[in-house]
């Protein structure tokens, strides 16, 4: 078993990634640190639990507007930047 934690800056938009991450895990696998303002999500290693929580954060990232997430699995954290609007950089 893993938790895989996600911070997030603005509490008020974590109902949008919460909600994708319902989509993939049961609700009872999933929950929400309002102290540390952390979504935390527990799944097997062996499942493909931590490429889809990924995937829900940068879905998450482009559609809502959120700037980055940190995502923390173990003692080991990433920063998930969110993609550059289409047309810029062309």
């Amino acid at each position: 078993m893993v938790e895989i934690r996600v911070a997030v800056s603005d509490a008020t938009r974590v109902h949008g990634l919460t909600r994708r991450l319902a989509g993939v895990f049961d609700r009872s696998s999933i929950s929400f640190d309002r102290s540390r303002k952390e979504v935390r999500v527990k799944s097997e290693w062996e499942s493909r639990g931590v490429v889809q929580v990924v995937d829900a954060v940068e879905e998450w990232l482009a559609e809502d507007g959120v700037d980055s997430a940190t995502l923390s699995i173990g003692s080991r954290s990433y920063t998930l930047a969110a993609p550059p609007p289409i047309g810029v950089g062309l």
